[in-house]
């Protein structure tokens, strides 16, 4: 059951940072 919510957990993390990729460039412009 602790593999199951690691990977739960990592498949969050994932989608977080694909979030985060996708938003990276829109925060650079609006830093600029």
């Amino acid at each position: 059951r602790i593999f199951g919510e690691d990977r739960r957990a990592l498949f969050g993390f994932f989608l977080v940072f694909l979030l985060m990729e996708r938003v990276t460039p829109q925060a650079d412009l609006i830093r600029l």
